[in-house]
């Protein structure tokens, strides 16, 4: 059952109150302390959490019709009462041998205050760090970083994977979201090289390709360029004779304007290295245009692998960032968040396989 409007502005449920006030309520049930303690020793926390009422703090801690969830009269103060309250209940579980409260339990309650200012929602998520470290849930060194396929399916990035020839190993479903693509389109093999990158098994190359407008006026000399670093990087590939090399060549020179492309690159000067970063311009289909940069580094313990990530370059395009991931998430467009090449290999033949290095 719905309530009024609350004080700051957002309408709250009965399930979602009562789902609040009943962690809080367990949490105070296990740790045994009156409710006046709590509220003298929250009211140590300053004026950043104001005054708050017997009445309020009793809502907050029960369970059953009467509780409500952590509320004030503006979104900082809700958002700095409900942390001075979950950081009073980690201090009382830190220093207890019965526990009192479980990670379990705390993602719960993140979950019911989605809508906090992000500042809280931060300090909610380092809070739920620092009690997963006193459960032994984690440990404090860099070991979940190891499994690169795990990571990118977990972190919402804007990424995609390279391999030293340029085929992309891996992308997320938000990198898909910013540049305008779909699952269908890596059916083709096309989609699965940086050089053609197609859509609707469009390469980017190709009149009329929408891959073309996404870089607007700057389509020509950016894939130009793009072709000079590929030539640059692959230098090696290409003075070693290698097959798998060649064989792309042969399956990139297949697509529309290949050839045209690959000619006007070998009339630059090659000097190009490592790059901290290149600034890449993204006119999308919804009329806007973002600036981002393209920032790479190599994978450890893969064969030359390397993750290219899209960092925006001004506060605009990083907020709209944050549209894209959402509307990412919520429309149900992409089946998981990660997609690996492997996953597509039925879809080409042995030529192409042997090409894109998945045979």
């Amino acid at each position: 059952m719905a309530h009024s409007i609350s004080e700051f502005g957002t309408v709250d449920f009965q399930d979602a109150d009562r789902a609040s006030g009943r962690i809080f309520a367990e949490w105070l049930r296990r740790c045994g302390v009156e409710r006046k303690t709590i509220l003298t020793e929250l009211s140590e926390f300053g004026e950043s959490i104001g005054e708050i009422g017997e009445k309020s703090f009793k809502q907050w801690t029960s369970d059953g019709e009467s509780a409500r969830r952590v509320s004030g009269a503006t979104p900082e103060l809700r958002g700095d009462r409900l942390i001075a309250l979950v950081r009073w209940f980690i201090h009382e579980h830190s220093h207890r041998s019965r526990p009192v409260m479980t990670t379990a339990e705390l993602r719960q309650l993140m979950a019911l205050y989605q809508d906090l200012p992000v500042k809280n929602r931060l300090q909610f998520r380092r809070l739920l760090h620092d009690l997963e470290l006193q459960s032994g849930e984690r440990e404090a060194n860099f070991s979940f970083a190891n499994d690169w396929k795990s990571r990118l399916a977990d972190w919402p990035v804007f990424c995609f994977v390279l391999d030293r020839y340029w085929t992309i190993r891996a992308s997320t479903c938000y990198e898909m979201a910013l540049a305008g693509y779909s699952e269908e389109d890596m059916q083709h093999w096309s989609w699965w090289h940086r050089l053609t990158a197609s859509r609707g098994g469009k390469p980017k190359f190709s009149p009329g390709s929408p891959r073309y407008s996404l870089r607007g006026p700057y389509a020509e000399v950016y894939y130009r360029q793009q072709i000079e670093r590929f030539r640059a990087a692959t230098d090696s590939l290409a003075n070693n004779g290698d097959p798998r090399y060649y064989a792309l060549l042969e399956l990139l020179d297949s697509t529309t304007r290949f050839h045209e492309m690959w000619a006007l690159s070998h009339e630059a000067t090659l000097n190009y290295t490592q790059s901290i970063g290149v600034p890449v311009p993204f006119f999308r289909q919804d009329g806007t245009l973002l600036w981002m940069l393209e920032v790479s580094t190599m994978i450890p313990s893969t064969p030359d692998y390397t993750l290219i990530v899209w960092v925006p370059l001004n506060e605009d395009a990083a907020e709209y960032q944050g549209v894209i991931r959402r509307k990412a998430d919520q429309s149900g467009l992409f089946s998981r968040k990660a997609f690996f090449i492997e996953e597509f290999a039925q879809n080409f033949t042995a030529e192409q396989r042997f090409a894109l290095g998945v045979e």
